[in-house]
């Protein structure tokens, strides 16, 4: 059961990017409405079970959903930039740096070597995925000002997520009980944001953009649930990496539903990744 917990956020997650990318709007937009439909399932999830919660872990995991608003500003913002077939790729090799290290370093965890040399021997097979999907025989348009900037959002953007698949794990809050915090941490920091945004710049929080975007919302806010409770039951190290099969289902979604294109050298590595 916990394995099959474990799948679950790759599929929520991955949907998220593909379906933002179909509803349009400006990167602060999708944001808000997400943040509206995630605080919806954290507030859902709370009523039907009252979990209790320290303060000190409510804090963490408030703080957790505040570092993943900043994140996916940052990836819905390089999506203006490269492709979603390209970018989900990209960020997925960051985290799978930065996040099963904070694991094993912070936490100890995979803490025999036979366990440290098959987990991160499994995520350099990963990464050389990853990075052949993400191939593009098209030289000039991979050193593109659009490519680079888009990278170096991307870093960015992995931080983020980094802090939030591991600060939760600070606190002894079980996965059902992170929920309602995280995602109102999520949802004040979006609002702050298109605060600011629209006082500085012509941007309506509440335009059809927002309204649309809350379906992704619930898709994510239904892939943090089923990730905090993997997280609780699997360990930081193993619960991540499995997530980022994600980036199958969002890379897939770019070729068959946003018609990204790609050439039939990056189509045979994916189906290797696969």
């Amino acid at each position: 059961m916990a394995i099959l917990i474990g799948f679950l956020p790759a599929i929520f997650w991955g949907m998220g990017p593909v379906i933002s990318k179909i509803f349009g709007g400006k990167p602060i937009q999708q944001l808000f409405g997400m943040t509206i439909g995630q605080v919806t399932i954290g507030l859902s999830v709370y009523l039907i079970y009252r979990p209790e919660i320290q303060l000190i872990d409510f804090l963490w995991c408030f703080i957790a959903g505040a570092a993943w608003s900043l994140a996916q500003l940052a990836q819905l913002t390089s999506f203006t930039k490269i492709n979603v077939s390209t970018a989900m790729p990209i960020s997925t090799g960051f985290q799978l740096i930065e996040i099963p290290l904070v694991g094993v370093i912070v936490w100890n965890e995979w803490s025999a070597a036979g366990s440290k040399l098959i987990g991160f021997a499994s995520i350099a097979i990963l990464i050389i995925g990853i990075v052949l999907s993400s191939f593009n025989e098209d030289k000039e348009s991979k050193n593109s000002k659009n490519m680079i900037s888009g990278i170096i959002i991307l870093f960015f953007s992995s931080l983020g997520y980094t802090a939030t698949a591991t600060l939760p794990k600070i606190g002894n809050a079980g996965g059902v009980a992170s929920v309602l915090p995280q995602t109102l941490g999520s949802f004040v920091m979006a609002s702050f944001i298109i605060f600011f945004l629209s006082k500085k710049q012509d941007i309506q929080a509440f335009a059809k953009p927002t309204y649309k975007s809350i379906i992704t919302g619930l898709f994510a806010g239904l892939g943090t649930l089923a990730y905090l409770t993997s997280m609780s039951m699997n360990g930081v190290a193993t619960a991540f990496p499995m997530t980022q099969l994600n980036v199958v289902v969002a890379t897939l979604g770019g070729i068959l539903l946003l018609k990204e294109r790609k050439t039939k050298k990056k189509n045979h590595y994916l189906q290797l990744l696969d």
